[in-house]
């Protein structure tokens, strides 16, 4: 039996935000996805959130840290917000013109 995973692809999003389980501003990382919204990770405490739901916390000692580092990673590599550039990956995406 032969299995086929499908997952959007992303793009990720720099922000400074306040974080709800932190309680303070920290760097979040924004992870649009055209047709399933944007979900956020705290790159300090390793939460996420999609639609202002947050997401299970798996059981699994250690995920904090590793969370956290993963979304420190991808936030740093992220770089400068570009507008335009975020537009024309929308667009591509969703087979529209720029």
């Amino acid at each position: 039996m032969n299995v086929i995973v499908c997952r959007a692809r992303r793009y990720n999003i720099r922000r400074i935000f306040r974080c709800p389980t932190c309680k303070t501003r920290r760097r979040m990382l924004w992870q649009d996805e055209v047709w399933y919204g944007v979900t956020t990770t705290c790159c300090h405490c390793g939460d996420s959130w999609q639609d202002g739901e947050l997401y299970p916390r798996p059981a699994k000692r250690g995920w904090r840290k590793e969370a956290a580092a993963k979304a420190t990673a991808e936030w740093l590599a992220a770089g400068v917000y570009d507008r335009a550039a975020h537009q024309a990956w929308v667009a591509q995406e969703t087979g529209e013109a720029a």
